[in-house]
């Protein structure tokens, strides 16, 4: 009788690894639905022949067909692969996260009968041919053997010349930045040290030493001499120019804000390799610097950047008389008292991964968004929008058997 009220179970499984090769159709034959979301799911030829008899779902990025005993290891973050690594033969990896392979390590590899990675794989060259039994859901990148493996984006210190060896050499997979003040350029080249890396940022002073330290497929940006080197995006304000002056070269985006007008004056032909956002009153003001800058964005208003969740309501408005540009935001959410022409009228959006709104001020958040990932309908869940209430919810819930697990043997 219970069943008939709530009507047949759904049996939904979310994991990293789901090993349905001892699956039996008996323990599964209750339910109307079994929904399978994950990275990796394990056969063999038996649960092929179970699992197409049963009413399964499988969302994953990637199949195995396994035979015999396998142990099976799982790892949530960056895995390294040294000679040291203890491993069974016969063993599964699955790696959420990059891995890195150091020389000397093919009695290991040869122990794995499969690996799974979401994320980036780093190999030498010699052990090239193992890659054959990785699934990589990302870039798989090989160098050469008797380098040592740093940082992708590589800043050596002032120290790294006394711990560097002596003709030593050393794999940077993204880019070497020789921009550390204190960094002694001259001392590198004299232990004959060298860097594996496709490009190199440099400043002007040190370019000529700096060309001993790699090979002339590097791709060489160099900064104008007497700049000083800003990481990462920033935002003009006065903490900024008293730690690196007017004259600088910042290798990211820059967001200039109205309240920070009086800070221009102070700049001396800056360049920013990324965009440079600004109010359309302080065009001319910021021209007038002289700068260089890959693009030129318009601001309105106040401007939030970066944030992970933002809820946009009329207080925030009021307080932002000149409208609100919201950038980089992962989640932005749009209460539903702002009405579609006070949008319009004061709200800008880029690049926002999902904005959730009502069915009304849709169209309006779609006019004032750039690149944004989803704009959807922010649905009343205690009202029929949800579909039929929350007495509905409570009979989807009741029904349904949910496992969370990083593997999951089914």
């Amino acid at each position: 009788m219970l069943e008939d009220f709530l009507g047949k179970k759904i049996y939904v499984v979310n994991c990293n690894i789901c090993d349905a090769r001892k699956v039996k159709e008996e323990d599964l034959s209750s339910y109307e639905k079994i929904i399978i979301n994950a990275d990796t799911i394990l056969v063999n030829e038996r649960a092929k022949s179970v699992l197409s008899r049963l009413p399964i779902i499988c969302n994953t990025d990637n199949t195995l067909e396994l035979e015999g005993e396998v142990s099976i290891v799982s790892q949530n973050g960056d895995y390294e692969i040294n000679g040291s690594t203890a491993v069974l033969d016969n063993t599964f990896l699955s790696v959420n996260g990059n891995v890195v392979i150091k020389p000397g390590t093919e009695a290991v590899l040869s122990s794995y009968t499969a690996v799974s990675v979401n994320g980036s794989v780093l190999c030498p060259a010699s052990l090239a041919p193992f890659l054959s039994r990785f699934s990589v859901n990302g870039s798989t990148e090989c160098y050469p053997d008797d380098c040592t493996v740093l940082d992708a984006v590589f800043t050596p210190d002032a120290w790294f010349p006394l711990r560097a060896r002596q003709e030593a050499h050393y794999y940077v997979s993204e880019q070497l930045r020789l921009t550390d003040p204190k960094l002694d350029v001259s001392a590198l080249a004299a232990r004959q040290v060298r860097f594996v890396t496709p490009a190199a940022l440099v400043p002007e002073e040190r370019a000529a030493e700096a060309v001993a330290l790699f090979d002339e497929t590097v791709k060489l940006t160099v900064i104008p001499a007497g700049y000083a080197f800003i990481p990462g995006d920033a935002g003009l304000e006065e903490a900024l120019l008293e730690k690196y002056g007017g004259r600088f070269y910042l290798d990211g985006s820059l967001t200039i804000e109205s309240q920070n007008a009086s800070l221009l004056s102070r700049l001396e032909k800056p360049q920013v390799t990324g965009t440079v956002y600004l109010p359309e009153g302080l065009m001319e003001a910021f021209r007038q610097t002289g700068a260089e800058y890959g693009k030129l964005e318009i601001i309105k208003g106040t401007s939030l950047a970066g944030k992970a969740m933002l809820t946009l309501d009329n207080a925030l408005l009021d307080a932002s008389p000149d409208g609100i540009s919201i950038r980089g935001c992962g989640l932005l959410r749009i209460k539903k008292e702002i009405s579609p022409e006070r949008i319009l009228e004061l709200v800008r959006t880029d690049s926002c991964g999902c904005i959730l709104c009502t069915p009304e001020q849709k169209s309006a958040m779609e006019l004032v968004s750039r690149n944004a990932g989803l704009i959807g309908d922010l649905k009343d869940k205690s009202g029929s929008e949800s579909g039929g209430g929350i007495f509905d919810m409570l009979k989807q819930a009741a029904n349904t058997r949910v496992a969370n697990a990083d593997l999951y043997v089914l």
